[in-house]
């Protein structure tokens, strides 16, 4: 009788350990998902485990309710399943429709009106309801499964004192497996809508199984269900490119197409369908999506090919030669002398160091990358882009992550670059922590300087570029433009930097900072070697000395590791 009690305890707590995994695996695609297509890792995270915690306590609060436990956790595990394969694609339709119905009321109408406005808070709010209403009902229904295992392991052995101890116990191990298991294996190996569907597929099969050994009567209709959930759940995993490709092409390619007629939309979808598909590959750390798009040029047409990394602009082949000479040729002219020791943090795609390489005075660059894959992209797809300058034998290239890289050099350095994402995650926003620029202060040289790309805001330019740019609404300055300006240059400023200049090219903001406080020779641009640069480059430039950065420094605005304080907006 003691083995038999064994056994079932051990199916109790293996049932229990499999909806443990399966709960938290929902919970991370949704999150992760909605991370990845907003571009804000801080916010919906946060918010998406919040509002997922929140449906679970409800449900375990109602869970006593239910009176027929064998019946309520076959009809739970169903519509979890349910739930959790259409996860992923509810959250890329909901997201498509979004940004659709966002640039048909922006191309389509005043951008400037109350009315445009007015749309797009709907528009936010429905999507931010209808996207969270998913993730609180998968909350829900995960909270009814613990204390229903609770009663169903009374009801198979007993009054026994630990078994709710131990199924609970189990629980938080399933979720330790899950985390695990999602980060290492299934989100590597399978993406995100053939996670959703191997899960699914897993919560399915318990609901079989207790419906094999527990359902005596209305079997076939609990069965029927099964099946459907099982053949929906097999046409997602066999569609998914299809699924996904629809969704990057309408998120990709849908603005420029609106942009450029925005009379005609009802053949918006066959438009889209006939343009290239994206091209997505996954590293560890993120996804790279390249995509091409026909741009004028010298007014003829010609294909631009543009990457993103986890959906965020990384550059475009038609304009990247802006950003990457106003970080390398700007920065030195204004330094006044050339470097010969050189350390580049980030800019995996070579691009950077192409415009390093054109000065004979640099003896070394240790280029220090974090990502493999760009690093592989830069010396195969981009190689001819980049003139293969990650292979020169002046740069020493290291996959490294750029904090823990300066944190135990001993190297100095003429001139430090860092060309990092910004920082829309804990992670990034520590490479904008004043622990990682105290050390960034350490490798630098007396007299060398350190420029980084940063979002920093010109008062003037944003005023003016709301004439022309899509970014009219979410860019208008304002006391929170000032706020981030205050948190990047009082962060900048307590790590030891004492000259801090920001500056703008082509819609790109740069920070020059050097150890000792002076004043920039604004006539650097007519005391400089020009032949570098594009003549696009250099009209650009000649702005510099117009630009104006609101900016206050104090303690209080520091962003530090242990106290986050970089601004991002809420970006749906």
């Amino acid at each position: 009788m003691t083995s038999k009690k064994n056994l079932i305890k051990l199916e109790i707590l293996v049932v229990t350990i499999v909806l443990a995994f399966c709960s938290i695996v929902y919970e991370l695609l949704l999150a992760n998902t909605l991370a990845i297509v907003t571009g804000n890792y801080i916010w919906w995270q946060s918010l998406t485990i919040g509002i997922y915690i929140g449906g679970l306590g409800l449900g375990a609060y109602w869970s006593d309710k239910l009176r027929d436990i064998y019946k309520s956790i076959i009809n739970i595990e169903i519509a979890l399943s349910f739930l959790g394969v259409c996860s992923v694609v509810y959250v890329y339709f909901l997201h498509g429709s979004y940004k659709y119905m966002d640039n048909l009321f922006y191309y389509t109408g005043d951008f400037r009106s109350a009315v445009y406005l007015q749309n797009l808070f709907a528009l936010k709010f429905v999507f931010f309801g209808m996207v969270q209403l998913l993730t609180f009902l998968i909350g829900l229904f995960s909270g009814f499964e613990i204390p229903l295992m609770v009663r169903i392991a009374e009801d198979r052995l007993g009054e026994e004192t630990d078994n709710e101890y131990q199924i609970f116990g189990i629980n938080y191990i399933g979720t330790l497996v899950g985390t695990t298991f999602f980060a290492y294996l299934l989100l590597p190996k399978l993406d995100v809508i053939k996670t959703s569907v191997v899960v699914a597929m897993l919560n399915l099969a318990v609901c079989v199984y207790f419906i094999v050994r527990y359902m005596k009567v209305n079997k076939k209709r609990y069965f029927i269900s099964s099946v459907c959930v099982l053949v929906f759940g097999l046409l997602i995993g066999f569609n998914e490119r299809a699924i996904t490709q629809t969704y990057l092409k309408v998120f990709y390619y849908m603005p420029k197409i609106l942009s450029q007629n925005n009379k005609d939309v009802e053949d918006l979808y066959k438009k889209i369908e006939r343009l290239p598909d994206i091209e997505r590959s996954k590293s560890l750390y993120q996804y790279l999506d390249i995509f091409t798009y026909p741009t004028v040029e010298n007014g003829e047409y010609k294909d631009a090919t543009i990457l993103t990394l986890d959906t965020n602009f990384q550059f475009n082949t038609a304009t990247e030669f802006f950003y990457h000479q106003a970080f390398a040729h700007a920065s030195i002219a204004m330094n006044e002398k050339i470097p010969k020791k050189v350390l580049l943090l980030g800019g995996g795609d070579g691009l950077l160091l192409r415009e390093l390489l054109k000065y004979d005075e640099i003896e070394s660059i240790d280029f220090i990358e974090l990502d493999e894959k760009m690093l592989d992209l830069a010396r195969g797809r981009f190689a001819k882009l980049n003139n293969h300058s990650v292979d020169n034998p002046k740069v020493k290239t290291q996959v490294n992550d750029g904090f823990y890289y300066l944190r135990n050099t001993n190297d100095k350095y003429d001139a430090i670059f860092i060309d990092f994402p910004y920082p829309n995650s804990y992670d990034l926003a520590r490479l904008y922590s004043v622990e990682f620029y105290k050390y960034v202060y350490k490798a630098l040289n007396p007299n060398g300087f350190v420029i980084l790309d940063a979002p920093f805001f010109d008062k003037e330019n944003e005023l003016k570029n709301n004439m022309r740019a899509r970014l009219m609404v979410t860019t208008v300055f304002n006391e929170m433009h000032v706020l981030n300006n205050s948190v990047v240059a009082s962060t900048f400023y307590y790590a030891g930097f004492k000259t801090i200049f920001p500056y703008r090219v082509a819609d790109e903001s740069f920070l020059f900072l050097k150890k000792e406080a002076g004043a920039i020779d604004y006539n650097f641009m007519e005391k400089s070697d020009l032949s570098r640069l594009s003549p696009e480059t250099i009209a650009e430039m000649h702005n510099i000395k117009n630009q104006n950065f609101p900016y206050e420094i104090s303690a209080r605005y520091i962003n530090s590791i242990f106290k986050p304080a970089v601004v991002k907006k809420n970006e749906f």
